[in-house]
């Protein structure tokens, strides 16, 4: 059965990456190598990032036949096989480590680099990076469990958006401009829709406070602790290489830190916080 992946890319300002445009061209002319149909949809005119990837999220659901969507951000570039590898690892929610757009020279860079890491990596943390990848061994496979990840390379299954939107039907809103009934009228859908993943769209990506810590939770990871809370995992292809663009490409191989114990832990949380 051949997989259908609905590229989403929150691309303010209707731009994207060179990079980023060389990784979907990459990826399109290996499709039928991997059995994958693909559809692009780009919102260029959000501002807000959360509202634009829950936008681009009620596209998938209502106006697609879909099996999985694929955010990728505008400033993310992979290898043509990483969206045919992130589909073959069979799960509901699963992404990609990219490195942060920053270089950091300390502590723990220094303890990576002795380590056997080298620098051009070794000065890099990545989204979603915890001790557990540092706690993984390399030969045990390259997909692990975290409790975050960056949406900015992931991917969901349609089953996996229904569920959510049944389980928090709270999360169902309106666009203040387009109330959600007109636009129902106006598209011939009906004007009530059951809590049961269909129909409206929902905030699932939205960012919010943690109750217990107080952090400020960015969209995605709210997305992800919604969805364990649920019973889901999210899980890591640590073998993909992706790069990160701004005013340099940050390319990173998250694969290098597995096996590499942190030679003080606090001091790997002290440097996340």
């Amino acid at each position: 059965m051949t997989a259908k992946v609905f590229i989403a890319t929150p691309c303010f300002g209707g731009l994207v990456t060179q990079v980023y445009m060389q990784s979907v061209l990459g990826c399109l002319s290996t499709a039928q190598d991997h059995n994958l149909a693909f559809s692009l949809c780009m919102m260029g005119n959000d501002a807000v990032v959360c509202r634009g990837r829950n936008t681009l999220l009620d596209k998938f659901m209502n106006y697609s036949d879909a099996t999985h969507i694929l955010f990728v951000d505008n400033d993310i570039g992979f290898e043509p096989d990483a969206p045919a590898r992130l589909v073959a690892a069979g799960k509901d929610v699963v992404a990609g480590l990219y490195p942060l757009k920053e270089r950091y020279w300390d502590g723990l860079t220094t303890a990576q680099i002795m380590r056997g890491e080298t620098p051009a990596t070794a000065s890099l943390r990545y989204t979603g990076e915890t001790e557990k990848l540092h706690e993984t061994p390399a030969a045990g496979g390259t997909l692990i469990t975290t409790a975050f990840s960056g949406a900015g390379f992931m991917l969901i299954t349609r089953e996996a958006i229904q569920r959510m939107s049944a389980f928090y039907p709270e999360t169902r809103y309106n666009r203040i401009e387009v109330p959600t009934q007109s636009l129902d009228a106006a598209l011939g859908r009906p004007a009530e829709h059951p809590d049961d993943g269909g129909g409206a769209p929902h905030a699932l990506f939205d960012c919010t406070i943690d109750e217990e810590t107080g952090a400020y939770m960015s969209e995605d990871f709210t997305f992800c602790k919604r969805w364990r809370a649920m019973g889901g995992e999210v899980w890591l292809d640590t073998s993909l290489v992706l790069s990160h663009s701004g005013m340099a490409q940050f390319s990173g191989n998250p694969a290098l830190r597995l096996g590499i114990a942190l030679p003080d832990a606090a001091l790997f949380r002290q440097m996340q916080s």
